[in-house]
């Protein structure tokens, strides 16, 4: 197992990998309060944490922003060909472990079904090939079954709608507009056009149906990536602005601030507050709206500064840490396919949580099989499979390799 744990991670940027495994771990210590059932109520400190899922959502736009950005300014034009490219080299990256660990549970399902006898618990057969296209939320909340994916299948949407738009405005107006200005056009197209919409449609939908579908549904959150995207903008075009050490700090201060006060005053913890002073109302129009933009921003706001921590010193790279942070932010889209839906409701939910020890064992032995698992489908599956695609498209303009495979 030891090679395994040591998979060469290239040249990285540790300070992006520290984003990437801390939002994954975040996503999966979620999840591991599954196991817990009543005996668990919520630590105080998990509600200052801040979405896992949104931390990825910059970031992934951040990395993937800088390449879109920087393939276009070192051409000279966007086309069809470029384009393609950019979409092969993406799905290669999370189409083919995704679809693995999907039909992997389809099949597993159907196998028990027909062992038991009885009839098996998945959607209708047109419900399960809305996965495979990434519609299974497009316009409504994700069903039941694999939930998580409802992230993943944002994120792809993204990748298809910022390239295109930022095709069609350059056959539109490259003959006038600098690409400076058609990059940022595109960018706020995005975020201005998504934040409209979702306005309206937070206006039209009563109050009392809450404001949890909002946040997993890919018409209302096509702006995820693009505050990351923002960030990459500024990298690319104001270089001293970005690397300036003092500026970099005061942003992630800021922003680290901005994280800590949205994500707890968005917190279960503190709804009852709101329905005593009668603003509960009030306060689930700000998750359906505004809560976006802003959390999205503050997050932005940080990666300048871990964009400048190019590498480990001191304490993380001393004991492991550095590596065990590495391998993380590497393993991380097999963990984010694995961890709930194969792992915990699949397999450990079969196993009753009777007790406290029982639901703190299966915790333990989630976090287990998450790693090793996660671990084995990276090094023999996901690598192989992305690694193919030097062989099929163009390599892309790019200064670190951290580019994201999630989730």
């Amino acid at each position: 197992m030891g090679h395994l744990f040591g998979l060469s991670a290239g040249k990285r940027v540790f300070g992006l990998d520290v984003m990437r495994a801390l939002a994954i771990l975040i996503v999966v210590d979620a999840h591991s309060t599954v196991a817990l059932k009543e005996y668990y109520d919520g630590a105080f400190w998990h509600h200052l944490l801040p979405d896992g899922v949104e931390l990825f959502f910059v970031l992934s736009g951040f990395l993937i922003g800088g390449i879109l950005i920087r393939t276009y300014e070192k051409n000279g034009r966007f086309d069809g060909g470029l384009l393609l490219n950019f979409w092969t080299r993406r799905w290669f990256r999370t189409l083919p472990n995704y679809y693995l660990v999907l039909t992997g549970l389809i099949a597993l399902a159907v196998g028990r079904a027909w062992r038991s006898g009885l009839h098996h618990s998945l959607p209708a057969k047109g419900e399960l090939i809305k996965y495979y296209l990434f519609l299974q939320n497009f316009a409504r909340y994700v069903p039941d079954f694999f939930p998580e994916t409802w992230s993943l299948a944002i994120e792809e949407w993204s990748y298809i709608t910022l390239p295109l738009i930022l095709w069609v405005l350059h056959v539109l107006t490259a003959a006038r507009w600098p690409r400076q200005r058609i990059v940022l056009s595109a960018i706020l197209l995005i975020i201005v056009g998504t934040n409209v919409g979702r306005l309206v449609a937070a206006v039209l939908t009563p109050i009392s149906e809450g404001e949890l579908g909002f946040r997993g549904i890919v018409v209302t959150r096509l702006d995820a990536i693009s505050y990351g995207v923002l960030a990459a903008y500024v990298k690319h075009y104001f270089p001293a602005f970005w690397t300036n050490d003092r500026t970099r700090s005061r942003l992630a201060i800021v922003g680290l601030a901005l994280i800590v006060l949205t994500s707890f005053t968005a917190s279960i913890v503190i709804l009852k507050y709101y329905v005593q002073a009668g603003i509960y109302p009030a306060y689930v129009f700000y998750k359906r709206t505004f809560y976006f933009p802003v959390i999205g921003l503050s997050m932005a706001l940080v990666v300048p500064y871990m964009d400048g921590w190019r590498t480990a010193t001191g304490l993380w790279a001393r004991f492991g840490i550095a590596r065990l942070i590495t391998h993380i932010s590497l393993i991380s889209y097999s963990m984010y396919l694995l961890n709930l839906t194969p792992i915990m409701l699949t397999l450990l939910e079969r196993f009753p949580t009777t007790s406290a020890a029982v639901g703190w064992t299966k915790v333990g032995v989630f976090w287990g099989l998450t790693m090793v698992l996660s671990t084995l489908l990276f090094a023999y599956f996901e690598k192989p499979v992305t690694e193919l695609r030097e062989r099929l498209s163009k390599k892309e303009p790019t200064l670190l390799t951290n580019e994201p495979v999630d989730r």
